[in-house]
């Protein structure tokens, strides 16, 4: 008699592999990540760059707006930290100093 459809074999057996880690320490992958985005970095600006500023791009505009911004990210222009609020004066430090 054969197995309906709705049950599974043995998952265990269908289970992929992990794939083996391309450094042996975490400072080594660290550089060779690092090594790869300077190989690429130049690409990546270029591609974002035609899909943002070029006239002939056909991007929508939300995609060209995200395409900018990952360039001023990658520029570093802009800073990321948020500005902190001034301070608040409440309503009995108005004095005026002499």
């Amino acid at each position: 008699m054969p197995k309906p459809p709705f049950e599974r074999p043995n998952r265990s057996q269908r289970a992929p592999s992990a794939p083996e880690p391309s450094s042996t320490s975490a400072p080594e992958g660290m550089e060779h990540a690092r090594a790869l985005g300077r190989r690429y970095l130049v690409d990546a600006v270029r591609l974002l760059a035609g899909i943002a500023l070029a006239p002939d791009s056909e991007a929508a505009l939300h995609t060209k707006m995200l395409c900018a911004k990952e360039i001023v990210a990658i520029a570093g222009v802009i800073p990321q930290a948020t500005p902190a609020p001034p301070p608040y004066e409440g309503a009995g430090d108005s004095s005026e100093p002499d």
